[in-house]
């Protein structure tokens, strides 16, 4: 029980019904789903894995309930774990095809790039941390009808973004000892607001793939799953609730996938 706390199957879980996602917006083109939604739940595995590798002295401080700062699972097994995780998703993806193999390897790449490098550079960090989330939709396409893929790919970056400013926010005071973060080098106040707005943005936002043929189903839903609830969500925000905040904005991105199942 205590390794699948490492890999978050949840998280994995939703990874594999971004992948789903994508290939029926993209009509299934690409054969053996299956096979990329093992791939991209092996992938979001060891990507968690890794980030608690490299999140042990924060995690002390923000979240010292976890297997590796509770010291319920030593560092070597987490590292024989992540070796395990890597070495499936891997395998997979090279199942399925060589686009699978690119997106899949590009995507634990930068996940590696920002817990070595831009873990510590403001904005930078969570600009890639999103990309590397909405790469799942690309993965899941196949390679195929990007022209649909790729909308649902931007919104997820958005969403995950905005979690990411949010995530910086509730984490702020464990980080401080080991790296400036957005919320130290532009201040609680302003990462909140800046926030705020982006909340509020995503509204309009989430209408744009209708530009690219998705459906008014869509519009509908997506308003009702995700616009709404973001909007009722900003008290949460000034009141200084970021865990509550940055748990709902990924029950939304899983609400956003019923939406563009829809579309």
């Amino acid at each position: 029980m205590v390794f699948l706390q490492l890999i978050r199957p949840l998280n994995c879980i939703l990874a594999s019904l971004v992948v789903l996602t994508a290939c029926h917006l993209s009509h299934c083109v690409a054969e053996k789903p299956f096979t990329l939604m093992v791939g991209a739940f092996f992938i979001t595995a060891f990507i968690n894995v890794l980030n608690d590798l490299h999140d042990v002295p924060e995690d002390r401080l923000n979240h010292p309930q976890r297997p590796l700062p509770s010291g319920r699972v030593g560092e070597e097994y987490a590292w024989i774990l992540a070796i395990f995780t890597l070495f499936f998703a891997l395998y997979f993806s090279f199942q399925h095809s060589p686009w699978a193999l690119a997106v899949g390897s590009l995507a634990m790449f930068l996940a590696l790039l920002y817990n070595v490098a831009l873990k510590g550079v403001p904005l930078l960090g969570n600009l890639t941390v999103a990309l590397t989330v909405s790469l799942a939709f690309l993965y899941g396409s196949g390679g195929y009808m990007l022209h649909r893929v790729l909308p649902a790919a931007l919104l997820g970056f958005y969403l995950h973004l905005l979690r990411e400013f949010v995530k910086t926010l509730q984490d702020a005071r464990g980080d401080a000892p080991y790296r400036r973060t957005l919320a130290h080098v532009w201040g609680e106040k302003r990462l909140r607001w800046i926030t705020a707005i982006g909340l509020v943005l995503l509204l309009p936002l989430i209408q744009l793939p209708l530009a690219f043929g998705y459906s008014q189903l869509y519009a509908a839903s997506v308003t009702l799953l995700v616009g709404f609830p973001t909007l009722l969500s900003l008290p949460l925000l000034f009141k200084g609730k970021y865990g509550t905040l940055s748990t709902l904005l990924k029950l939304e991105t899983a609400l956003a996938l019923i939406s563009l199942w829809l579309a």
